[in-house]
This record gives C-alpha cells, structure tokens and sequence, in this order.
C-alpha cells in the first residue's frame, strides 16, 4: 500500500514538473516581445541591426528617449489623452450608474421597452455614413466632446451595475424609505458605498478605453492640437517615425528605437497604476454577473 501511495505521489510531481515547464514557456514567450521592445528602445542602431533579438543591449543610448519626450506633439496628446481620461470616464460612470440604477428599480411604465431599446445597441448599429452625419449635425465635429459624449453609456457594464443593483438585499432600501429617503438619497447614501468594488472595477475599464481611444479621433478630429495620444503614436508608427520634430541629439535618430520608446512612454502610466486596482477585478465582476 506505501508503494502505490508513494508512486500515486512521484506522479502527481512529475506531472506538477510538467505544468511548472509549459507554464514557465508560456510566461516568456508573452514577457519577452515586451522586454525585447525595451531592450531595442535603449539600443543603438548598429546594435540592433546585429542583434534584433536581443537579451541585453550591447550598446546603451537614451537617444531615441530624448527625441520622444521633446516631442511636442505627443505631450499635446497626453494632455488631451488625460482629459479624456478624467472627463471622460466621470461622464460614463454617471450616465451608466445613474441608467443601472433605474433599470433595476421594480417595473415602471415603459421600462421593458426602454430596456430593449438599449440592448438592440448591442448587436446592432445605424452604420459608419449615419453615423458621421449624426456626429457632424450635433456639432461635434473637431471637438474633444466627440470622443466622450458618444460613448458616454456602455451597455455591458450597465447590465453588470444593474445586475449588481438588483442583488443588494431590498431590504435596505424599504428601511430607507421608511425614514423618508428618496431615490437619489438611496443611490447616494447606500447604493454606491455598497459598490465600490464593481464602480472601481468598470471605472478602470472606462479609463483603460479612454486612454486607448483614437478611432473617434481619426473620423472626426482635424486639428493636431486635439488629437489624443494613441492616435499620435499611431500616425507617428504608420509615417516612419518622419513626423517627430528634428531630434534635439543632432544626431539621425533610431527608426525601431523611437517607435519602441514610444510605445512604452504611452503604456507606462497604465501598466503603474493597474496593479494598485487589480485586487476589485474579481469580486466586482463576480458580484455583478450574478444574475438577479
């Protein structure tokens, strides 16, 4: 019997060697292009034309940083890129939390209808023509609004604050009418304590959005100085790297070195702040997918 419970054992660590290995190579295969591009941003040309796939930079440069962050059309970017992000995401918290709310208060004349309404949005849409019609009648064209306004409502994650909502006990809400709170108390007071960890959790994903955003830009912003960042790099990556300003090094600067340190000078601030908020991902998702 201690032989079959002493091989069952052997096994299962052999087995547990086996998952540590193929785990282990899928982890450098997604770590490495990062590192790679970080290595090739703080390399020389000469360098990385011997060795793109580098481990270790054999000639160190902070040139194609220099270039990047006297740049100013991607500072311009980065302002406009952490507008988007603070307006931006404020703007689709209220307008979805506010919706949530009221798609999760007991029936109401009109609330299946309405509630169809939104959901058709999910699956369908009017087109790029109408759509470009529409944006330019309001008056949005060339204005930062267009890029908040029209994705100021996110219909998943209303249905995920809805469903949230509507699975907090009613019987804290009777007690709160009870002592003569109306709804906007309710949500305020009680409601929105409760939900911090499914409001941090869409808030990030708002933000993530917003800090991405360039499709909106690319249709319907003409002037450089409203462009967000990700459009920037995007034209910056597609033209060569011709359209930075003359590198103030005086030297000929890196093509892949500027388009790496780039890339990195956009995902760094994201890739800082992600971790602090990661530990509200699970349990707001969780709590918000239960169905009520």
């Amino acid at each position: 019997m201690s032989r079959i419970r002493t091989a069952s054992r052997n096994r299962i660590t052999k087995t547990d060697r086996i998952l540590f290995a193929v785990l282990l190579v899928g982890l450098l295969l997604i770590i490495y292009p990062f590192y790679n591009a970080l290595c090739i941003s703080f390399s020389t040309e000469q360098a990385y034309l011997s060795t793109p796939f580098m481990l270790f930079p054999s000639e160190w440069t902070f040139d194609s940083y220099i270039t990047v962050f006297s740049d100013k059309s991607l500072w311009s970017g980065y302002k406009i890129t952490l507008i988007l992000v603070v307006a931006g995401t404020a703007c689709q918290l209220f307008f979805t939390v506010i919706t949530g709310y009221a798609m999760s208060r007991p029936k109401w004349p009109g609330k299946n209808i309405v509630m169809n309404f939104i959901l058709i949005t999910m699956f369908f849409s009017g087109g790029l023509i109408p759509y470009y019609y529409l944006i330019n009648n309001l008056g949005l064209y060339n204005s930062i609004l267009v890029m908040i306004i029209p994705g100021a409502i996110d219909t998943y994650n209303m249905l995920l604050i809805r469903n949230y909502f509507q699975n907090l006990p009613f019987a804290l809400e009777e007690s709160a009418k009870i002592d003569g709170a109306n709804d906007l108390v309710i949500l305020w007071k009680i409601f929105l304590p409760l939900a911090t960890p499914m409001l941090a959790t869409i808030g990030l994903f708002f933000a993530i959005g917003n800090w991405n955003q360039w499709y909106n830009a690319m249709l319907f912003i003409d002037s450089q100085s409203l462009k967000p960042l990700q459009l920037v790099l995007r034209e910056l990556i597609v033209t060569n790297t011709a359209g930075f300003n003359p590198s103030p090094i005086g030297r000929p600067s890196f093509s892949e070195g500027l388009k790496m340190a780039s890339i990195f000078f956009t995902i760094v601030p994201v890739m800082c702040i992600y971790p602090f908020i990661q530990r509200f991902f699970v349990k707001g998702l969780v709590v918000g997918a239960i169905k009520g």
